[in-house]
């Protein structure tokens, strides 16, 4: 095993196991979500692991959490009642480009995508215009790298060259009428 395979499957089982300053677990929760290996590396651990849960001994519930927890489930019912809430991992993600995957939204123009670290999006023209917010990882377009947070714009009509992320990326993309 390379010191870097051991290096990632020591951060899997930190994570899995809590070990983790709250900042390192937002940014693995961050980074699988645009990484389907750590991901599926993070769900065997926690699968490998689970038999463990029951050797700590049965310990009786707080008083009064049922009733916290019934609570806080209508809470959220009453704030989502009528919207639409997805989590980035679920819905319909379909292949689209080799590494990379697509997500429609709440409609034709906007789109997630979810690419493979070292994936790469070929040059291609916009018939629109094009806003990319990079929701997780990293985005690299004419030299430049965006990280999570940033956006880019193409305007209709421009044509750019190839696109790429190096260690896998979540995007948002909407496209916009001229």
């Amino acid at each position: 095993m390379t010191r870097d395979e051991l290096a990632r499957q020591e951060l899997v089982h930190a994570f899995v196991m809590g070990a983790l300053s709250p900042l390192e677990r937002e940014t693995v929760a961050r980074d699988r979500l645009s990484d389907p290996v750590l991901d599926d590396e993070i769900r065997a651990a926690e699968e490998s692991l689970a038999p463990m849960t029951g050797l700590t001994g049965t310990l009786a519930p707080p008083a009064g959490l049922f009733d916290r927890i019934v609570g806080a489930i209508a809470k959220e019912s009453r704030a989502l009642a009528g919207k639409t809430a997805i989590a980035c991992e679920e819905g319909e993600w379909q292949p689209f480009l080799a590494g990379i995957e697509i997500k429609r939204l709440w409609n034709p123009g906007t789109v997630m995508l979810r690419c493979q670290p070292g994936a790469v999006l070929p040059a291609h023209p916009h018939a629109q215009t094009e806003h990319i917010v990079v929701i997780s990882g990293d985005f690299v377009v004419g030299g430049r790298t965006f990280r999570t947070g940033d956006w880019h714009s193409s305007p209709a009509g421009n044509d750019h060259g190839e696109a790429r992320t190096e260690d896998g990326c979540i995007l948002l993309i909407q496209y916009a009428a001229a």
